[in-house]
This record gives structure tokens, C-alpha cells and sequence, in this order.
């Protein structure tokens, strides 16, 4: 049993190194202006919240809320709030 939790998390560990280089690509490219869609924004930000519990990917997600705030505040401010509700303790 203790094998397979380690096994377990050895892969979420690997997935979680894969979003993050994946997701920082795509916020690059939001933040240089080739993603402008709010509802894909939005979609994007949702699956970013799901790797959230990794420091990388929360510094990632800080780098977006910051470049995006002057151009959609609410959003960003709604999606610190989905941050909270999900990882804050």
C-alpha cells in the first residue's frame, strides 16, 4: 500500500511538472497579447487552479493575475478568490 501512494505521487508530481511547462507557454502567449479571449482566459486560468498546490505554477498564476489586471480586474480578482477557496487554509 505505502508503494503505491509513493507511486501515486510520483506521478502527480511528474504531471504537475508537465502543466507547468505547458502552462507556461500559454500564459506567454497571453501576456504577449496572441490570447485576448476573456472566456478562454478564464478556461485557461481554471486549469491553472488545479496545479495550484505546486509553487511553480502558483508563481505562474501570480504572473498572469498581475500582467492581466489593468485589462480585466474582475476576472483576476475572481479568480484570486477561486484561489482561496481552493488552497487557502
Amino acid at each position: 500500500m505505502d508503494r503505491e501512494i509513493m507511486r501515486m505521487a510520483e506521478q502527480i508530481k511528474a504531471l504537475s511538472n508537465v502543466a507547468v511547462l505547458q502552462y507556461t507557454n500559454i500564459v506567454n502567449d497571453i501576456l504577449d497579447g496572441n490570447i485576448t479571449d476573456v472566456q478562454e482566459i478564464a478556461y485557461i486560468m481554471d486549469g491553472m487552479l488545479d496545479f495550484c498546490q505546486v509553487n511553480e505554477m502558483l508563481l505562474l498564476f501570480k504572473r498572469l493575475c498581475r500582467g492581466l489586471y489593468l485589462k480585466h480586474p474582475e476576472l483576476v480578482q475572481d479568480y484570486i478568490l477561486y484561489y482561496r477557496e481552493m488552497w487557502d487554509e
